[in-house]
């Protein structure tokens, strides 16, 4: 202390100088050090919010598109619309087809605005604009010829509607077998779509989400003096001039990654201000066309909070370093601290919104995952009652045969082949669970009174007793086109459903049905054509529904009962029969009152053909070749079936249940038969590749395909003439017959039996 006394003043003052020079280099060293990584703490965040925003625009855009190619499909699958174009061109009415269109266009999501449907030489045979109308646009932009031409299925391509205004086209083409009737082109008002879908998840209000198409050229901004602007097109020495390097990287990294971030200056030819941006980005494939999303904040947004932050903090540090000195650092830490736990608050409260949006996304990717689930199940169903439907109707047909008319128990065999063809019919209600197959049943001119009595009945016959049946349809005399087995399938889903409604304190279920003109149907269902309709009416006075609950009976998986007593497929499946017959349902129901279900369909003026008893035919005629034939089933009754008919047909018949087994036998002498009966599904072989094998080893080899539904490697086989032919199961024996006698004399055609 003494010492210290000693030193002169001057030095004194100049010590104390520099350390507090020394003191302020390094508050100031830390202070730089410390807005350097907060400012980047910041952007990086700011990058993480923007990457997350673009990966849910991506899957919203992704699954929008997904869902209408998939539901373009589903109304160019279904058998009524293919029955009805095939109509078309043996007598020119499209009435039934418009009708199938309108009800399409009335389900429809918001963003699909106009649909045509081309014949096969690609003229439009009708075309439907859905309300408010897209402004007029040259149609030539929408190439329907050249779509019409290649027969393509998915995404058409990006039109300009407008200097300012883009729409999108979807193509799916018809086909029938192997044959394509024509061409379904529909027309997407991106800027609907953006409005609809993009602009709710837009940043705040200084961020922007931008679309391009593959080409680089912008189709989805909301600015829209930048839609149609193209970089690559029309910023000149894009890849050379240095001005334009880090625009040049984001774009080279945008279209070679999925996705990714970026901070860039954006030029855009003069249209807006160059400007500093931070930019994540995300790629959205769907068939085999990308798109760009990106998700854009300008960098001055960003800077300027932290700016405005880092300014307060600095003027609350200057004072507590003019007041308390030494204790400004831990003051600091601590409001560095602060601030870090508000921004992290409000980066999770973004995210939590922006995961919400992603939770209602990934919701139709489970449904869509069930429903591929179901169709598998239904698949391995059908394949495998199919195996145990050939046998009985086989052996039943070839009994009642050999018996005659005469027999006293030929009636009896009648009985047994009837009820096995009505379970294949209901075996066949499984096949529109399946993405291999479409519905298969036959469509023809219903009598709708007749199916009314047969379910009524059947109903009445289960009803508790405290619930009570009213009926009103008799003599109603009509006629509607479409199946039998459907129509049942909608009025008994219907009727069970009124009747839980009532369980306990019971009530009374009312089945109505009467014929109304075309002005007496909703404002909201506009037919394409004003013909008659006949509405039925079912109705019951249970507990009722809620609004929320009645605005989403029909969606898919969608059910009030408990787990494990309801599937919620039930009115799903009823909407969608009904549309596949050109009509459509309403609901009403009041809490405490009961339900109200009003099911329109069209009539037809066709007549119902009469019921005929099943004519015993003539007998199979018997074979004197006895040419060899490969029999290869892995189901042994089926096998056995079919030897025994083949044998007594005049056949030489060789069965192996083992696919493997029957190969090796047959490279051992691939030239000892001429003809291979091949079931499609066996545990260690498809019959596909089988036949793939054996074709090989044998080109002469003729080949029948045998399965429960069609796959589409085998109709690419049978295009590419190596399955001859194609049977389903159950088997209709004289036409299996008749086609092996034509394959051994030499003669073929394609076909799918």
């Amino acid at each position: 202390m003494q010492k210290l006394k000693q030193i002169p003043k001057r030095v004194h003052h100049f010590l104390i100088g520099l350390v507090l020079t020394a003191v302020l280099g390094v508050l100031a060293f830390a202070v730089v050090n410390t807005y350097t990584a907060y400012t980047d703490m910041v952007v990086q965040q700011q990058q993480q919010y923007l990457l997350v925003t673009a990966r849910a625009v991506s899957k919203t855009l992704s699954l929008y598109i997904s869902g209408q190619l998939r539901d373009i499909e589903i109304l160019t699958r279904s058998p009524g619309f293919l029955t009805e174009f095939e109509n078309y061109y043996e007598t020119g009415g499209d009435t039934a087809l418009r009708e199938h269109i309108v009800s399409y266009m009335l389900s429809q999501k918001r963003g699909v605005k106009r649909i045509y449907l081309l014949d096969k030489n690609g003229d439009v045979m009708y075309q439907y604009n859905d309300y408010p109308f897209l402004e007029v646009f040259d149609e030539s932009l929408l190439h329907l010829k050249e779509y019409a031409a290649a027969h393509t299925s998915g995404i058409g391509s990006v039109f300009r509607i407008s200097p300012q205004h883009y729409g999108l086209t979807l193509v799916n083409d018809v086909i029938h077998g192997s044959e394509s009737l024509g061409t379904v082109v529909i027309v997407i008002d991106l800027e609907q779509v953006y409005e609809e879908y993009l602009a709710p998840l837009n940043i705040e209000n200084t961020g922007d989400i931008i679309v391009k198409n593959e080409k680089g050229t912008i189709i989805m901004h909301p600015n829209a003096k930048l839609l149609t602007f193209n970089p690559f097109r029309q910023i000149q020495g894009l890849d050379t001039l240095p001005q334009y390097k880090g625009l040049n990287e984001l774009l080279t990294r945008q279209y070679s990654q999925e996705e990714g971030t970026a901070i860039y200056r954006d030029y855009s030819n003069g249209i807006a201000p160059p400007e500093d941006e931070i930019a994540a980005f995300s790629r959205m494939n769907v068939n085999n066309t990308a798109w760009y999303v990106s998700a854009v904040l300008p960098y001055s947004t960003v800077k300027n909070l932290i700016d405005r932050n880092v300014g307060q903090f600095g003027m609350l540090v200057a004072a507590i370093l003019f007041v308390l000195g030494v204790c400004v650092i831990s003051f600091y830490a601590m409001r560095k601290n602060q601030q870090n736990l508000k921004l992290e608050a409000a980066y999770l409260k973004d995210i939590n919104h922006t995961l919400k949006e992603l939770h209602q996304s990934r919701e139709q990717v489970y449904h869509y995952q069930k429903l591929q689930t179901i169709g598998a199940l239904a698949s391995g169903i059908v394949h495998e009652f199919n195996n145990l439907l050939t046998p009985i109707l086989g052996y039943s047909e070839f009994i009642r045969e050999r018996m005659g008319p005469e027999s006293e128990y030929y009636d009896d065999m009648s009985e047994i082949y009837e009820a096995g063809t009505r379970a294949k019919e209901i075996v066949e209600q499984l096949l529109p669970f399946s993405r291999r197959e479409t519905d298969s049943t036959a469509y023809g001119p219903v009598n709708l009174e007749a199916v009314l009595q047969d379910d009524t009945k059947m109903v009445s016959m289960i009803l508790p007793s405290n619930i009570r049946l009213e009926k009103g349809y008799k003599d109603i005399h009509a006629t509607v086109y479409g199946s039998a087995t459907q129509l049942h399938q909608v009025l008994l889903n219907l009727c069970s459903n009124a009747v839980q409604a009532m369980e306990g304190k019971g009530g009374t279920l009312t089945v109505q049905a009467e014929k109304i003109s075309a002005d007496a149907l909703p404002a909201n269902y506009h037919p394409a054509v004003a013909s008659g309709f006949v509405r039925v009416r079912v109705a019951d006075t249970g507990c009722g529904m809620t609004s929320e609950t009645l605005a989403h009976i029909f969606d898919a998986f969608f059910t009030t009962k408990a787990a494990g007593e309801g599937t919620g497929l039930g009115l799903s499946v009823v909407q969608n029969i009904l549309i596949s017959h050109g009509g459509f349902i309403e609901a009403h129901s009041t809490v405490g009152e009961g339900s109200e279900f009003l099911v329109y369909l069209p009539v037809t003026a066709q007549a119902v053909a009469p019921e005929r008893p099943a004519a015993p035919g003539a007998p199979v005629r018997l074979n004197s070749g006895k040419q060899p034939i490969l029999l290869v089933d892995d189901e042994e009754r089926v096998a056995r079936y079919l030897k025994r008919r083949l044998t007594r047909s005049g056949y030489t018949v060789d069965v192996f249940t083992d696919a493997e087994e029957a190969l090796d036998a047959f490279l051992a002498s691939p030239t000892r038969w001429q003809l291979a009966l091949v079931d499609g599904t066996m545990p260690k072989y498809k019959g596909t590749a089988l036949i793939q094998r054996m074709r090989s080893e044998n080109p002469n080899l003729a080949a029948i395909l045998m399965t429960g539904f069609v796959e589409q490697d085998a109709v690419q086989m049978q295009q590419e003439g190596l399955i001859d032919e194609i049977f389903l199961k159950p088997l209709d024996y004289r036409k299996l017959t008749e086609k092996i006698g034509k394959l051994l004399a030499g003669e073929s055609d394609l076909t799918t039996v």
